[in-house]
């Protein structure tokens, strides 16, 4: 089936986006919005009253909203749906080889790439722990920093990498295309780095969210967090601007799963 949704799928990602971030501001922020007077427009003092209407806000809370960003709930579940929808058209894709006259190069480098696929969507539910919640066994429990059942938890090296590859691959593919053209590549091979040029509208929204962070990072811009102060101060500022409001990394993973998702579409449109 061609990929005639991705407009209005694209739509929907971007109204998901934009429902994310104000939720995610509003709940990141609302032990320092609770001391803001809407009224007057300034932050009030800890000892004083502040009468604006506004009093959903609540001093207690901060951090990320654990139905969206938690293990299992709206966020992981949104990435997971697309993994495995991705995961089922590659497997057609490889059950009908014969079809599409696949070279039998092309055909190890699928079947290579159709694994690593694989490889995420089962690290991403610890291997099936999330949904059946079995004890993590001794050797994951030693290793992990975060006491589960994957491998990415365990070093920098597991995480990293494969992150700076998921990266490359889904933010940089219209450059990268244009190197490989240099070289005398079959078709098939440019066709499945770049299936469609408007698979480039995922790759900005990935590096929207991935560069001011990147950058913050790399230059060690920023301050780190003070005590409290029911004022913003100027890390909750570079919070603000790098995205780190929301839960960034879970949000660059989805970003991921929603790319590779259409990325395989676009390619079977090529096939055809």
């Amino acid at each position: 089936m061609p990929n005639t949704n991705f407009k209005f799928q694209f739509r929907l990602f971007i109204i998901l986006t934009f429902f994310l971030l104000v939720e995610g501001f509003f709940y990141y922020y609302s032990y320092k919005l609770a001391y803001f007077c809407f009224d007057e427009l300034s932050f009030i003092e800890l000892e004083e009253e502040c009468n604006s209407a506004f009093t959903f806000f609540d001093k207690s809370r901060n951090g990320f909203n654990s139905l969206i960003w938690n293990e299992n709930k709206l966020v992981e579940s949104f990435q997971i749906l697309f993994l495995l929808l991705t995961i089922y058209q590659l497997i057609k894709n490889i059950i009908y080889k014969n079809k599409y006259n696949f070279s039998k190069n092309f055909l190890y480098f699928l079947y290579f790439y159709t694994l690593g696929i694989i490889y995420f969507f089962f690290e991403e539910i610890s291997w099936g722990q999330h949904y059946f919640k079995w004890e993590t066994f001794e050797i994951f429990d030693e290793l992990n920093n975060q006491g589960e059942t994957n491998i990415h938890n365990i070093s920098n090296i597991f995480d990293q990498f494969p992150r700076g590859i998921l990266t490359l691959w889904c933010g940089f593919s219209i450059f990268l295309v244009k190197f490989l053209k240099l070289f005398s590549l079959k078709k098939t091979y440019i066709d499945f780095v770049l299936p469609s040029q408007k698979i480039k509208y995922i790759s900005i929204i990935l590096l929207i969210f991935l560069l001011p962070d990147l950058l913050v990072d790399k230059l060690n811009l920023h301050p780190g967090y003070n005590n409290y102060t029911h004022t913003i101060n100027l890390a909750e500022i570079y919070d603000f601007f790098t995205f780190n409001f929301i839960r960034l990394s879970e949000f660059q993973e989805l970003i991921f799963a929603f790319y590779i998702y259409h990325h395989t579409l676009f390619f079977k449109e090529t096939l055809r």
